[in-house]
């Protein structure tokens, strides 16, 4: 069921929690701004935040169309979600709508992280549908279930190498308790990055649960263009290695409220 907002517009979101900060430095470019920024402004943002990284660029779009997405009696591929954003370089996004304006926050922030993420699960879908499909698949896969996890809800541990390969080698609750105790040494970060996280956080609600993802990197704390840049580098050749997000049961639970600022 989706989030039901109480809260309108507001340019000043972020300061509504510290667990925004990933998202800052695109949300500054709303400071100004008394209502809801249009799909131009995601548009001339993400053109601006991209410029100078050799990407493809992507443009926000009127939502998917329940009529677009048949033709015929037949399933149209090329006009689903993943399919518009990794056929056709568009997102599909609501306007004045909190889940979708984080969407594209995201987008901005993580380009590299969230294209990959979009294309594997396009591959998964195209190659559950046969040719001539008359309805998508009733369930999704462990893999597809994975990956919306993490879109929606993820998290990412960015760690020290060492702590990273300690992590890779614990499971379960132990990975938690090492994780909380990693972060408290601050040999590890966590850095939201699933857009309905933003999406509770701005409503001032109980973050929902996710999928966790370590990062190592050997730089921890800064929140720098190149320290970004690096960190999506990272995170997009994990999601892209069809030997990670395979099933729910790589999620571990890490309660955001351990982050170390």
């Amino acid at each position: 069921m989706a989030l039901r907002h109480r809260l309108g517009w507001d340019a000043h979101f972020n300061a509504r929690s510290p667990l925004f900060w990933p998202l800052g430095a695109a949300a500054a470019r709303f400071d100004g701004f008394v209502d809801w920024p249009r799909l131009a402004d995601l548009d001339a943002l993400y053109a601006d935040a991209t410029r100078h990284q050799n990407l493809r660029q992507l443009r926000f779009c009127d939502n998917v169309r329940k009529q677009d997405k048949r033709a015929a009696g037949r399933v149209v591929l090329a006009a689903l979600y993943d399919a518009r954003i990794t056929l056709a370089n568009e997102v599909p996004t609501r306007e004045r709508d909190w889940h979708d304006l984080f969407n594209a926050l995201c987008f901005v922030s993580f380009p590299r992280s969230k294209l990959a993420l979009h294309a594997r699960q396009y591959r998964a879908l195209a190659a559950r549908l046969p040719p001539n499909a008359e309805r998508l698949p009733p369930t999704r896969t462990a893999e597809q279930d994975t990956l919306t996890l993490f879109d929606e809800g993820g998290v990412v541990v960015v760690a020290e190498p060492s702590a990273a390969s300690r992590l890779a080698a614990t499971h379960g609750e132990a990975r938690v308790g090492l994780c909380t105790e990693l972060v408290s040494e601050r040999r590890a970060r966590l850095v939201p990055f699933g857009h309905a996280l933003f999406e509770h956080l701005v409503e001032g609600l109980r973050c929902p649960g996710g999928c966790t993802q370590v990062v190592a990197l050997p730089e921890l704390w800064g929140n720098s263009q190149g320290w970004f840049a690096a960190l999506d580098r990272t995170l997009a050749a994990l999601i892209a290695d069809p030997e990670h997000f395979r099933t729910p049961k790589e999620c571990s639970q890490i309660r955001l409220e351990a982050l170390a600022l």
